[in-house]
């Protein structure tokens, strides 16, 4: 049976004036877990159409900024702290473009990248996981330590040894899933804190 797109969270986000329903699964995370704060430096990947940067931006407020970086514009943003960024994280030329908007370190970095599905399951989920290996790169390079990352995978085989390369540089790794995710989707979330600076920019 296919899911109904006009649920009570797309409902209430509609009501709300929020971009998406995803807004109310990133809340639902920080509610939890506690990790943004004034002031921050936060970087978001797959950030459109910018539900997500909403909310980090009332959470960092003016003192900090949140990077959005997608394939897609995003527009109507509050600025500051709000940037954007067009751009691939396969691009060998991201990094720096990244770093020339948001300078290293940052306090946390989030990510709702998802790959193109095909409806394949195992496929699906083993792209997911081929961005996210890339994302993960990326992110360590730039996070402060005793940062966080917080991002969205879907579940199968492949997920244990995912967990298994964050569980190597942070000191807490927890799967949760938002009530506002629907019940029928395998997408779960990673939050990883504590990063221990492990990695170190060439």
């Amino acid at each position: 049976m296919a899911f109904n797109r006009k649920d009570s969270y797309y409902q209430q986000a509609k009501r709300e004036g929020k971009r998406s329903r995803a807004a109310y699964k990133i809340e639902e995370l920080d509610q939890r877990f506690k990790v943004f704060k004034k002031g921050q430096k936060i970087l978001e990947l797959g950030a459109a159409p910018g539900g997500w940067m909403e909310y980090i931006a009332q959470r960092v407020g003016v003192s900090g900024i949140v990077l959005g970086l997608d394939l897609l514009a995003i527009a109507q943003l509050p600025s500051p702290p709000c940037k954007t960024l067009i751009a691939d994280i396969l691009d060998p030329t991201t990094g720096d473009r990244i770093d020339a908007l948001l300078p290293p370190p940052l306090d946390g970095a989030v990510s709702d990248l998802a790959p193109n599905l095909t409806g394949i399951k195992a496929t699906d989920q083993a792209n997911s996981i081929a961005i996210l290996e890339k994302a993960l790169l990326l992110v360590k390079e730039r996070l402060a330590p005793g940062g966080f990352f917080i991002c969205k995978v879907f579940q199968g085989d492949e997920l244990k040894s995912f967990q298994l390369q964050l569980k190597s540089c942070f000191s807490q790794v927890t799967l949760a899933k938002p009530k506002s995710s629907r019940r029928t989707s395998a997408e779960i979330y990673l939050v990883a804190t504590g990063y221990d600076g492990s990695s170190k920019r060439q």
